[in-house]
């Protein structure tokens, strides 16, 4: 019987973390909120005062593997180097986590596809704040002279539709599964030499 003293958030920690474990076991098809509940050791209902569905649970998941790769990104845009090896380094970085964590665990990459088919909000708001994270680096190499003066919206919104086939789960499976970067090492020369001109 579990403690009276285990709090709520410690709850839901063990059910994200018995989920995770049970999908790459055996995948999110085969798992049922039973399985969850049987594994914590607690009841579907209990199960379902944290999560409204196996769905949502999978959003929860998908969503700490998104602020792992997010919170890479962070640290390298606050590193104190130019911004133009910065934005090249966190170009590899995101592309070195989806083919580390999508393609050599292929459970997480069914996870993430679920997520991205179902179109959840996590997915759409982990983009935007890419998409704000890439758009700082280009303001700040536009304000210390690194780059080109230009319309900064454009030349965010472009360096950022760019940059994301190389984070897609499924793009990267379909184009760069046996590349070993080079590709992706290849967009962040000519990214930079863009932004120069």
């Amino acid at each position: 019987m579990r403690s009276a003293s285990i709090t709520q958030p410690e709850v839901r920690t063990q059910i994200l973390a018995t989920a995770e474990s049970l999908f790459r076991s055996y995948g999110y098809a085969k798992t049922t909120v039973a399985d969850i509940a049987r594994e914590c050791s607690m009841s579907p209902a209990n199960v379902y005062r944290f999560f409204e569905s196996k769905a949502a649970v999978n959003e929860a998941i998908t969503e700490v593997l998104l602020n792992e790769v997010e919170n890479r990104a962070k640290a390298i845009a606050a590193e104190q180097r130019p911004v133009a090896d910065r934005l090249r380094k966190m170009l590899l970085e995101m592309h070195g986590f989806a083919l580390e964590r999508y393609l050599k665990e292929s459970s997480v990459h069914e996870l993430c596809a679920k997520a991205m088919h179902e179109q959840w909000g996590v997915i759409e708001a982990h983009i935007q704040r890419v998409r704000a994270l890439t758009r700082s680096l280009v303001e700040e190499g536009m304000k210390n002279g690194e780059f080109a003066q230009r319309d900064l919206d454009v030349t965010a919104r472009c360096v950022s539709n760019a940059m994301m086939p190389f984070c897609h789960p499924q793009t990267v499976a379909e184009n760069f599964a046996k590349d070993q970067k080079r590709q992706a090492a290849q967009m962040g020369e000519f990214l930079v030499a863009a932004l120069k001109v």
